[in-house]
């Protein structure tokens, strides 16, 4: 389902974008946030989604005179539309050990860029590689953490001593499967 919506309501808003009068047209970015799972490549692709993904291509390739661009997220770019990718002017890379995410991000950076790549491996946790129109250098950035308000649950958590210090919560267990069985929390 979440191609189809996506697509869907991608085109819609390009479409109204593409009839408003050039003058009241006000831009627009869609973030695509864990973007390889609606902008995936068209060979991991069924017939549902390439139409889908056929929508955000002619938003990447078209829409940036209409006032619509795409910020795609994700941290395996191997497996987002090559066409998508091929469009962006600019880069927020963080770090990159697989050698095929890091191979996709090399071929869409100019000739002058390339070698840049070789530096993804050695960024820590909270530091980018940036590159493109936006800057004039490759730099590599050290991000802001967010407030603990707005931090993400997205840590790895520490097996080796939570496993030593925490039992299973039964009824936390099964709290979680009745909201599983009726999709609600």
């Amino acid at each position: 389902m979440l191609p189809v919506i996506t697509g869907t309501l991608a085109r819609l808003l390009y479409n109204i974008r593409l009839w408003i009068q050039p003058e009241l047209r006000t831009p627009f970015t869609i973030i695509c946030d864990e973007a390889h799972l609606c902008l995936q490549t068209k060979e991991d692709a069924d017939g549902v989604q390439k139409q889908a993904l056929y929508n955000f291509e002619r938003i990447a390739k078209e829409g940036r005179k209409y006032g619509v661009s795409i910020l795609a997220v994700s941290q395996h770019p191997a497996d987002v539309s090559k066409t998508i990718l091929s469009q962006c002017n600019n880069f927020i890379v963080l770090r990159l050990a697989n050698e095929q995410d890091k191979g996709i991000i090399k071929n869409v950076l100019p000739d002058s860029l390339k070698s840049a790549i070789e530096f993804l491996l050695l960024l820590d946790v909270g530091e980018a590689l940036v590159v493109g129109d936006a800057i004039l250098l490759p730099s590599k950035l050290l991000l802001d953490k967010p407030a603990d308000s707005h931090r993400p649950v997205s840590a790895t958590k520490d097996f080796w001593n939570e496993w030593d210090t925490h039992c299973p919560n039964n009824t936390a267990i099964a709290d979680a499967v009745n909201a599983l069985r009726k999709q609600c929390r």
